[in-house]
């Protein structure tokens, strides 16, 4: 099944497989106005906690009661014992140029307002987490607000120098693993570890290629560096077209079936479809993710071919809304949490402050940490499921992210219209309806 965010907005499967009119979708897509041409309620937009009919199945989970923005939600922390919020960024910060004045007034509110809160940034970006803050910091926001950051790209580039390039540098086999990176263009580049080795063309990286990356759609990574935006060291790139880019991985696709070889897996550093950058939206990495597996069922899955196969299994998500995103950062909190503890201890009189108090909440075991985390992003697929992969509670942000057109409602709306269209969306995206609904990440 398609997702519905590319039928939506036409992208798919045209996008994938374009035809003649691929020029015209991408067009649309480029000059698609997200909040400023729409009309819609600044009232209550929230998840009911009672189930219709054809929702009894679902899972029930705990509401907020009537929140209108985030200090509606935070007020109610007594009931839901909040001690962390993982915020998301396009869409709920910014929307990729410019930042949201409101979203800037909320977190610097949170921060002062409710101190024993921590705020994380948690967003699929295939950058580094390095890189996170100080674009914050440009848009106006202070770094200490924020307690920590993680990114799709900082997992992905951790799970290469730990799994494929440590476990292989005592190999004989280590220098013929060839890379494909994808990577942007205009965006600025992304890059891999130094030890990667690169495929120097297209022609190369059919015939070489061993891993695949996909940080980028507009571009491959060739050897050399240049230096990038922000002041970073990124690699030199070669531009590529979305057909050159699924010629390439036709190519590599045949070459393995014809060696009867596995396809590589394709590590996959942003597992959006989508995102907002400034009044359109672009296609992400992880619509390439979904030509990969079509070419694989296609050459490796066909009629012909009697062996069972799973595309699935040759995409592997590093980011939202995989679990492996949240886990690496709950990590680190625990980490940061145990340190805290520590340092208290050993300056026994702070033994009863705030910080120490949540320390020891925590401290019954790594799973009780996302049920007191608040989730909040713009995208039902990775941000919503994400959150509910790992337990923790959501908070759906809809005017200024990727489903702003999609959830447009007047103001003359009643509240169950509204809950009932809600209900009818997740259903749609086959998630379970988040812990509350706002209209955009705003303190009142």
């Amino acid at each position: 099944m398609y997702p519905p965010t590319l039928i939506k907005y036409g992208l798919y499967p045209s996008l994938c497989f374009p035809s003649g009119a691929s020029q015209n979708i991408l067009s649309r897509m480029h000059t698609f106005s997200r909040v400023s041409t729409l009309s819609r309620s600044r009232g209550l937009l929230a998840s009911s906690s009672s189930s219709s009919s054809s929702s009894s199945t679902r899972t029930k989970k705990k509401r907020f009661a009537s929140p209108r923005d985030m200090e509606s939600v935070l007020l109610q922390n007594d009931t839901m014992e909040i001690s962390d919020i993982f915020l998301d960024q396009f869409g709920v910060l910014h929307d990729g140029k410019n930042p949201f004045p409101e979203a800037i007034e909320c977190v610097r509110r949170i921060h002062e307002t409710f101190p024993s809160i921590r705020v994380h940034v948690l967003s699929n970006s295939s950058r580094r987490r390095s890189s996170t803050l100080s674009k914050l910091k440009r848009m106006g926001f202070e770094e200490k607000w924020f307690c920590s950051t993680m990114t799709s790209g900082e997992v992905c580039h951790r799970l290469i120098e730990e799994n494929i390039i440590s476990s292989s540098s005592s190999s004989s086999s280590s220098s013929s693993y060839v890379f494909l990176h994808l990577n942007w263009g205009e965006r600025g580049a992304v890059s891999l570890p130094s030890q990667c080795v690169l495929a120097t063309s297209k022609e190369e990286a059919v015939a070489k290629t061993t891993h695949i990356v996909a940080s980028g759609c507009e571009s491959m990574s060739v050897p050399g560096t240049t230096l990038g935006s922000y002041d970073r060291r990124v690699q030199t790139i070669q531009r590529l077209s979305h057909e050159e880019i699924k010629e390439v991985l036709t190519g590599i696709a045949r070459r393995c079936e014809q060696n009867k070889t596995e396809p590589p897996k394709m590590l996959l550093a942003n597992p959006d479809f989508v995102t907002v950058n400034g009044d359109r939206l672009e296609v992400m990495p992880g619509t390439m993710s979904l030509w990969y597996k079509e070419i694989l069922n296609e050459i490796y899955g066909g009629k012909n071919n009697s062996r069972s196969f799973n595309a699935d299994d040759y995409v592997v998500k590093l980011g939202k809304p995989a679990p492996i995103i949240y886990t690496t950062l709950r990590k680190e909190i625990v980490q940061q949490t145990q340190n805290n503890r520590s340092n208290s201890n050993s300056n026994s009189s702070s033994n009863s402050s705030s910080s120490s108090s949540r320390g020891e909440k925590r401290s019954d075991g790594d799973d009780a940490i996302f049920a007191n985390v608040l989730c909040v992003g713009d995208s039902l697929e990775h941000d919503i499921r994400g959150a509910q992969s790992v337990g923790a509670k959501s908070c759906f942000i809809v005017e200024t992210g990727i489903h702003a057109e999609e959830f447009d409602f007047s103001s003359s709306k009643s509240g169950k219209e509204v809950e009932a269209a809600l209900q009818a969306m997740c259903e749609k995206y086959n998630v379970e309806s988040p812990t509350c609904t706002i209209p955009k990440f705003s303190w009142n």
